[in-house]
């Protein structure tokens, strides 16, 4: 099957509205899905490949350990594929106030116990879809990923399989069992300094200021008049790289009220069994759902979910991707 850069774009944005960051200019929509694979943890060379090369369709983000579906391939195009079995149950959620409410709690939280400090190391966890394009298959990845790095260092991203989940602990019939037992090691990447180049502005965040995080958040295409979506989508990038301190979550949330746009989706358990708020952003793509958590005990922001209302491209409705951060803590 032969796609053109344009509609692969088309693609990638659908599936993942985050915007490029200031690097990607001159680049193709394979190259992007590369360096970003690399950032997660899940794009393997092909000398070490296990599996067909895949392009990602999930968010630009790492990460599933208790919460983690089973690696499976299926044919994106047989209709009577139990789709709704490849994707993690909905979440159920309880009333939690309006957005202010949430907001206001969240930063009162962060400034009681200011005790993360920023670290150029990630820890996450996180469900994906991820398609081959060439062989019309989709797989569903487990993955719990430690990202570390600073400047002058090299770059190492440890990738580990994540607990397999199947309602009532049943795999569907005709899904094949993950080929990675939970806790194995997937894979190892590791990058020179010069193969890892960031932004300077994202590379040398170190404080809470607004300049400070507008000019890294800007590195992801967010600006000053940028939506809550949008806004999302750069904050979704800029954790994808730093482990933040309390007094920066609170300031990114003070950012995310401003935009406006958001609606509280209600308290629940997120997929690491942690309490927390779901605050639904504004709409990037009109089939895609964004909701980002809170954490009841932090305030920090620990995750994000998108959902699709209807199929697209192959991919069922619901949950189709989902990153929790401080999945160490």
């Amino acid at each position: 099957m032969n796609i053109s850069d344009t509609e692969l774009d088309r693609l990638f944005r659908a599936a993942n509205p985050a915007p490029r960051t200031t690097d990607d200019s001159g680049l193709t929509a394979a190259e992007i899905a590369i360096r970003e694979g690399i950032i997660r943890g899940d794009y393997r060379p092909q000398r070490r490949r296990r599996r067909p090369a895949l392009v990602w369709a999930g968010v630009v983000t790492a990460t599933a350990a208790v919460a983690a579906a089973t690696v499976v391939a299926v044919s994106v195009l047989v209709p009577t594929q139990p789709a709704v079995a490849l994707t993690p149950p909905a979440l159920h959620y309880t009333a939690a106030g309006t957005a202010a409410e949430v907001f206001a709690d969240a930063e009162r939280t962060l400034m009681v116990d200011a005790a993360v400090a920023q670290a150029p190391v990630v820890h996450s966890v996180s469900w994906n879809w991820s398609v081959d394009l060439a062989d019309e298959h989709v797989e569903v990845v487990p993955q719990e990923i430690t990202l570390e790095w600073g400047p002058g260092q090299p770059t190492v991203s440890t990738i580990v399989a994540g607990e397999p989940y199947w309602p009532d602990g049943e795999r569907p019939d005709g899904i094949a069992a993950s080929p990675y037992a939970p806790g194995e090691l997937i894979d190892t990447v590791a990058l020179s300094p010069e193969e890892f180049a960031l932004p300077t502005a994202v590379a040398g965040l170190s404080g809470s200021s607004r300049a400070e995080l507008d000019a890294a958040l800007g590195a992801f295409g967010a600006t000053s008049a940028s939506s809550s979506g949008e806004l999302l989508a750069a904050i979704t990038g800029l954790l994808q790289y730093w482990t933040l301190t309390d007094a920066q979550h609170a300031a990114l949330l003070e950012l995310l009220d401003e935009a406006g746009g958001v609606t509280v989706r209600g308290e629940t358990t997120d997929r690491l069994g942690r309490d927390v708020i779901g605050v639904q952003v504004s709409l990037v793509v009109p089939e895609r759902v964004e909701t980002a958590f809170i954490s009841v005990e932090s305030g920090r922001i620990v995750g994000v979910e998108s959902e699709l209302v209807a199929p697209l491209e192959g991919l069922p409705a619901g949950v189709v991707s989902y990153t929790m951060w401080d999945a160490a803590r």
